[in-house]
């Protein structure tokens, strides 16, 4: 755990040693928040940690070009595991270029219910993993971009359950995988914040192959489709709306099959507890500005699982909703902090920084 410290502290420090530039107005050209973590979960007790959050405009005499985000979390939990999480976005003068991606290591345990139909009794695993996703667009025209994408995660499964199904090791991926993989993706973007959107649309396609040539133990295919779509109703209220679509073919590593629950999507699921080739849903929040920098959020989803022989599988739908609280914690940026109750399986519980999507 020391050295995940360290590694956040330099961060945090570096982060620091920026914002104290200033430009020809005085206004900071980067601005720094710290923000604490604290959640619970059965599979890991309490987890306690801290986040940096460098916001910061690549072109600050540009009024046009957005403003760019890189994040820093470092989390530790009462089972002895620990992560940190370094997601970035990054928009190039007049946004003619934007770069998004992580850099993460977990050291973490989850458990398994089965894929697809198969379900088991939920069996806890320990895994840990480095991750690294590299996403790189070139804007071609107005709100469209065109651009590359990469990701590279190595997973290590050092315990699972006694006599359980991954113990057997027929599950592909259940003795840990390398998956490596390259391919294009498509954006188009017409929100008016990417922090807290309004009104506009956000598309993006992925595809990802996944084979020895790039390293990876597994030979499979990937794409990604998110469509989210955002509506001011009133001067206190916003509607939200997001599609997601993740289809799946080849050799699958049971770690890289579509997933239903999580703080992203299908709140009130325990992350994996579906999962399968396919996966569509849909989702939508009613964001309500109360007071001050106080909100509160109303949200439901639904999705569709299955695989080329069926689908979809039962249940149909998978349901879930649930409410949550907002703390406007940047208000020049209007960066939330999000608290999220979710029910769905069972009552699940979020605590983490801007929206769901």
């Amino acid at each position: 755990m020391k050295k995940f410290l360290l590694i956040f502290f330099l961060i945090s420090s570096f982060f620091r040693c920026l914002a104290t530039g200033r430009d020809s107005t005085h206004e900071k050209k980067i601005q720094v928040k710290l923000v604490p973590v604290v959640s619970y979960a059965p599979e890991t007790g309490f987890l306690a940690g801290i986040g940096s959050l460098l916001t910061f405009q690549l072109c600050p005499k540009d009024s046009v070009t957005r403003h760019s985000l890189v994040e820093a979390f470092v989390a530790y939990t009462q089972n002895l595991q620990d992560y940190i999480y370094v997601p970035y976005l990054l928009y190039t003068k007049n946004n003619n270029y934007y770069f998004e991606g992580e850099l993460d290591y977990y050291n973490y345990s989850y458990y398994y219910w089965g894929i697809g139909t198969n379900r088991v009794p939920g069996e806890l695993y320990a895994i840990h993993f480095p991750r690294l996703s590299l996403n790189a667009y070139r804007k071609v025209l107005p709100h469209f971009y065109v651009g590359v994408n990469y990701y590279y995660e190595n997973d290590n499964i050092t315990q699972t359950a006694d006599s359980g199904a991954l113990r057997t090791g027929e599950i592909p991926g259940s003795k840990g995988s390398i998956n490596s993989g390259a391919g294009i993706g498509l954006l188009y973007d017409t929100r008016d914040s990417i922090y807290f959107p309004r009104k506009g649309w956000y598309i993006r396609v992925l595809s990802f192959v996944n084979s020895p040539s790039f390293g990876s133990t597994y030979s499979f295919n990937k794409i990604q489709a998110d469509v989210s779509w955002y509506k001011r109703l009133s001067g206190r209220m916003v509607l939200a709306t997001n599609e997601h679509t993740q289809i799946t073919w080849g050799n699958v590593p049971f770690t890289q099959l579509a997933l239903v629950g999580g703080s992203r999507q299908m709140r009130g699921y325990y992350t994996g507890y579906y999962r399968d080739d396919d996966l569509t849903l849909l989702q939508t929040e009613v964001r309500f500005h109360l007071k001050g920098r106080v909100s509160l959020v109303a949200f439901g989803s639904a999705a569709l699982m299955g695989n080329t022989h069926v689908f979809p599988e039962y249940p149909v739908p998978i349901c879930a909703e649930g409410v949550g609280v907002r703390y406007n914690y940047n208000v020049k940026r209007h960066i939330n902090v999000r608290g999220d109750i979710g029910y769905g399986s069972s009552i699940e519980y979020y605590l983490t920084v801007m929206e769901a999507f």
